[in-house]
């Protein structure tokens, strides 16, 4: 499937910005599950950097040195992405599995949902594809899609908890379960480039990877109860939220910040709005 994604996101501040840096992760490499034919980032009155980071996403620091009192961040490309049954494979360089078993603020196993990951056991130890797509559905099942019940600072536990969240909530339960019953498991950030039953709309999003035997990392989307299929892009992968987020960063001054996003892909027909007082850039006066 051919894609093209347009991304906007747009910054105003109630008072000037005096300095700003911003780490970037809205930029698609090619892989097993796609192919990046064109993309292109663009910031007018600020200055980025490319790098890549311990996980191979491909990054970029954005820099404002002089007072501003709006941003406009924009990608734009085409993206040719290819259905393997969710199976993402393995790199050439990959770190130690170990590193996925990590608990971050977001992803803590607490006594509750060590509970909860308990019951799964049996089945991810017989049948790892199997018990861990259990997880996957029973997730959908207990924390229903609610967008604006929670926000980027949600720990998966408390969605858990709370029974509504949204994709990253879906994401960082998973994976929380996961890590709790010895299984490796990562954070994508990415697109979903197609009107899919549970999500509703074209739309950025989040999903989950788990390390499985013998087949590498395989996709589960708790969100629409699925794997990722050709519709998905992957753009960024890390523990949790606050390592693969497209924008993530701090600020000096600015007052008060709001921050407007529109995702198009136009070859679809397809878009969504967002907007909301704090951007996922989770910029913070300084």
């Amino acid at each position: 499937m051919l894609i093209r994604v347009e991304h906007t996101t747009k910054y105003s501040y109630s008072e000037p910005v005096l300095a700003s840096t911003q780490y970037l992760r809205m930029t698609p490499h090619s892989g097993r599950t796609q192919a990046v034919e064109s993309w292109k980032l663009t910031v007018p009155g600020a200055s980025t950097q490319e790098w890549t980071d311990q996980y191979g996403n491909l990054c970029h620091t954005l820099t404002v040195n002089k007072p501003i009192t709006s941003l406009e961040i924009r990608v734009s490309g085409l993206v040719r992405t290819r259905n393997t049954d969710g199976i993402v494979g393995l790199s050439q360089s990959e770190l130690p599995p170990g590193l996925y078993l990590r608990e971050t603020e977001y992803t803590a196993c607490t006594p509750s949902l060590k509970k909860y990951a308990e019951a799964f056991r049996a089945a991810v130890e017989k049948d790892p594809i199997e018990g861990l797509h259990k997880i996957m559905l029973q997730i959908a099942d207990d924390v229903s899609y609610s967008p604006g019940e929670t926000h980027v600072h949600t720990k998966g536990a408390e969605a858990l908890e709370q029974g509504q969240g949204v994709c990253q909530d879906h994401a960082h339960i998973f994976c929380t379960i996961c890590r709790c019953l010895g299984v490796p498991a990562r954070y994508v950030s990415g697109y979903l480039g197609e009107d899919m039953e549970q999500a509703g709309q074209a739309s950025s999003h989040a999903w989950a990877e788990a390390l499985v035997d013998k087949l590498g990392w395989v996709s589960f989307d708790p969100t629409n109860r699925s794997s990722a299929t050709e519709a998905h892009i992957r753009s960024a992968v890390g523990l949790d939220y606050a390592e693969a987020s497209p924008i993530r960063g701090v600020r000096s001054g600015g007052g008060i910040e709001t921050m407007s996003a529109h995702v198009a892909f136009p070859s679809q027909g397809q878009s969504q709005n967002q907007t909301q007082g704090q951007g996922p850039s989770q910029a913070q006066s300084q």
